[in-house]
């Protein structure tokens, strides 16, 4: 009676955890946690970089303008733009000149026409001293305007001598605006570097507990936690860290890729060749030993997967069933009692009521029993006999420290 009371509180207490109900909604607040966490830890994060970032300000051209000659050029380029456009107005003016003078000799070629057709019509006697007056008239327009227009050349040839020597300043200008580059992006550089290094000091111990708790405490009751922290980490390294390497052609980032790539690839082989080999051990071990090292979240995984919970291979054998209605054959699967692959006892008739249930799982679906008393029988009696070696060892020791 003792036992079986024993049996069904164990079988309620497994009832009340073992609903899925249940262990999905824990499974949804512990990702709750561990996002809530991280976003909190990377928003204090985001306030310390920046405090970080900001002690210095970032280096602008301006700056180092005054260790060149660039001002005094411009200065140079600001007074012959002036002198060029003082030229320019010039010229539209000796413009304006010149076509005025072009216009009135042109109106005074007309007018010396239409007078000497009325004079010949009329066949009327003047003097030639109109005639030499209307000439001389013409010809002064005329001087007048090659003066004018030898003043315009002038002018051009002016006016394109000082393009060539503005010309001349903007390419002083560009040389001098290139050094100002040249120390603009040294400065740069050495800004994205000091940037980088107390980046890498703030982010490097947290990358680094990062790593130790994905690796050392995934199994620990503060997981979603830890987790917390590790999603943490991994923003940290990969957006405040990654996009402030330095580049110097590319060369340094794909080196530490290929750094990483190493490392992770050496950590995945050497897991997954230690984790082939324990799973070698295990299947050589015999099949009591498995079965009693099985836990129950892994035995519904692999009843709802119809596999093998310890090597993780199909149960079900595929048979080919003849109809006698129909021809053709129909495909059928059959439950093994036993793993065709490893020898695992896979199903077991209840002890009670003699109904053949999954042999990993605690209670019978047809009557409540408890189907896995030995096994439980044995982990008692194991615990009971590893706390007597306890007891003994300690008592072994008190003896030893009064002798």
């Amino acid at each position: 009676m003792a036992a079986s009371s024993l049996y069904r509180n164990q079988a309620t207490t497994t009832m009340e955890f073992n609903n899925k109900k249940l262990t999905r909604t824990t499974t949804l607040i512990h990702y709750v946690i561990s996002i809530a966490l991280a976003v909190f830890l990377i928003g204090l994060a985001n306030r310390i970089i920046w405090d970080m970032d900001s002690v210095k300000p970032y280096p602008e051209l301006s700056t180092y303008e005054p260790g060149t000659d660039i001002r005094k050029y411009r200065v140079i380029a600001d007074s012959l733009e002036q002198e060029a456009q003082i030229k320019r107005d010039e010229l539209k003016s000796i413009q304006l000149r010149m076509d005025l003078e072009q216009t009135t000799l042109d109106e005074k070629r007309q007018s010396f026409a239409s007078w000497i057709s009325n004079r010949t019509a009329t066949q009327s006697n003047t003097v030639n001293d109109e005639i030499n007056l209307r000439n001389r008239e013409m010809d002064s327009l005329q001087n007048s305007i090659k003066r004018i227009t030898k003043e315009r050349l002038l002018h051009k040839a002016s006016i394109e001598d000082l393009q060539s020597t503005i010309s001349a300043n903007y390419n002083r200008i560009t040389a001098e605006q290139e050094k100002a580059y040249e120390l603009l992006t040294t400065a740069v550089r050495a800004y994205e570097l000091r940037i980088f290094l107390s980046r890498l000091l703030f982010v490097l111990p947290i990358l680094l507990i990062g790593v130790y708790m994905l690796l050392k405490r995934r199994g620990n009751s503060y997981w979603p936690l830890f987790r917390g922290f590790v999603f943490f980490s991994m923003y940290a390294f990969f957006v405040g860290l990654v996009p402030y390497l330095p580049s110097y052609g590319g060369y340094v980032r794909y080196s530490i890729g290929i750094i990483l790539s190493v490392f992770i690839g050496i950590y995945a082989i050497r897991y997954l060749r230690a984790f082939v080999k324990r799973k070698k051990q295990e299947l050589q071990r015999s099949t009591k030993e498995r079965s009693e090292q099985i836990k129950e979240e892994t035995a519904e995984k692999a009843l709802e997967n119809h596999m093998c919970p310890s090597c993780g291979k199909d149960y079900l054998i595929n048979e080919l069933h003849q109809s006698g209605h129909k021809k053709g054959a129909l495909l059928h699967y059959k439950i093994t009692p036993y793993c065709r692959h490893c020898g695992l006892e896979l199903f077991k008739n209840c002890d009670t009521c003699g109904t053949q249930n999954y042999a990993h799982l605690p209670h019978c679906y047809s009557c409540g029993d408890h189907i896995m008393k030995s096994k439980t029988n044995l982990n008692l009696k194991n615990e009971g006999s590893l706390r007597n070696e306890n007891e003994n060892e300690n008592e072994n020791e008190n003896e030893n420290e009064n002798t």
